[in-house]
């Protein structure tokens, strides 16, 4: 059976707590937009009606990373030697799994302003792109 790329997500976000001992902060986003309303009603054979339903955008760009982390960066001692967070990007991919171009084109604007940004097919890559080393 194919990897799921849910569970590869999981054990990334496990992995990177694990190998930088905690410093590392990761985060799970959802891009997307739904279906709500003022009420819900759910019907006898399982569905939902949402009178005067409206859309509603999760307000993330499309293309926006599967998991992001604040990574602390020390600053060399010209800007006082203080710890700062720097941004890393991890878009999550089985190893079939492919860009979408939305995807691809975030991915390299973050790189472009200077955060950390690939895509991890496994815990391994993650930990490389958070550490700078990919």
């Amino acid at each position: 059976m194919a990897q799921r790329e849910t569970d590869l997500m999981r054990q990334i976000e496990i992995d990177l707590c694990r190998e930088t001992a905690g410093r590392v902060k990761v985060f799970r986003t959802n891009v997307g937009e739904f279906w709500t309303g003022q009420e819900i009603i759910r019907t006898d054979g399982g569905g939902v009606y949402i009178p005067k339903a409206y859309r509603f955008d999760t307000g993330l760009p499309k293309g926006f990373s599967d998991l992001f982390a604040v990574v602390p960066t020390v600053i060399t001692p010209e800007l006082l030697g203080r710890t700062l967070a720097q941004a890393a990007f991890i878009e999550v991919k089985t190893p079939t799994g492919r860009l979408r171009p939305e995807q691809e084109q975030f991915l390299a604007v973050m790189r472009a302003t200077g955060a950390r940004a690939g895509v991890a097919r496994s815990p391994e890559d993650a930990i490389r792109i958070v550490t700078g080393a990919s």
